[in-house]
């Protein structure tokens, strides 16, 4: 009988460390994140910019950081369709191309913490290599600022392609996402501008002139392992005790 009832009491205990843990909504597999924002393009920095339309966290918003709306996302994403968040600049200075780093609240969002994503890897681009793009319809420009022992030739992150409608300039990034309950996931995407009338060489040099364009990006989360819905959780827990509670009747 005793051992019972210690049996019966480590299972609530169990139970009860668990659920609130979970509380917060677990991570959905293949769940896709749609933002747009603004943003300026140097050699070596992308820097986000603070100007979306009724969105009042821009009036706190640290130095460095842009923001973005959100709209289309899914499964976990899907809570933040039309509101905001606040995107880090970066500069490939301190977070290296082709090279795994730690860019902690990359992405955080106005209407709650239950979810933040951080940044781990930006790869090179696969186009033509070349200095301007001069002549190419697909391109990836090379610049000596860029040159790191994980990048000994100096390739941007950019991949530039014409278009019948201009050049779209784009990069892909690899992160975490990081959910208020402990789950995290794998994140990867790309974000990409349309340079509209533009070839890859002018749109590079408006790049790089420093023009402002709006991107879109679309990131897609894998959950390595699905973690219980709290709900299931429960009743399980429920079970457990009614058969120790049963067990404990017919002694």
């Amino acid at each position: 009988m005793t051992r019972i009832r210690t049996a019966s009491l480590l299972v609530a205990a169990f139970c009860g460390f668990l659920v609130p843990t979970l509380s917060a909504a677990p991570l959905i597999n293949n769940s896709v994140l749609h933002f747009s924002g603004d943003a300026t393009v140097g050699a070596l920095a992308t820097t986000f910019l603070c100007n979306q339309p009724g969105d009042p966290s821009c009036f706190s918003a640290p130095a460095g950081t842009g923001d973005f709306a959100v709209s289309s996302s899914t499964g976990s994403f899907a809570q933040y369709n039309g509101t905001f968040g606040l995107a880090k600049s970066f500069n490939n200075a301190v977070q290296p191309l082709n090279a795994l780093f730690t860019f902690p609240n990359f992405l955080t969002f106005t209407l709650n913490n239950n979810i933040t994503i951080e940044l781990t890897f930006i790869p090179l681009g696969t186009n033509p290599l070349s200095s301007n793009c001069s002549g190419l319809t697909n391109c990836t420009f090379q610049n000596p600022l860029l040159i790191t022992p994980s990048n000994p030739q100096g390739i941007s992150a950019f991949n530039l392609n014409q278009n019948q409608n201009g050049t779209t300039a784009s990069f892909s990034i690899f992160g975490i996402v990081h959910e208020s309950g402990g789950g995290t996931g794998s994140l990867s995407g790309t974000y990409s501008a349309q340079f509209a009338g533009l070839n890859p060489q002018e749109a590079l040099a408006a790049m790089l002139g420093g023009q402002a364009k709006t991107f879109d990006a679309t990131l897609q989360l894998t959950v390595a392992e699905a973690v219980p819905e709290p709900a299931t959780i429960f009743l399980t827990c429920v079970g457990l005790l009614g058969l120790g509670t049963l067990s404990r009747r017919r002694r």
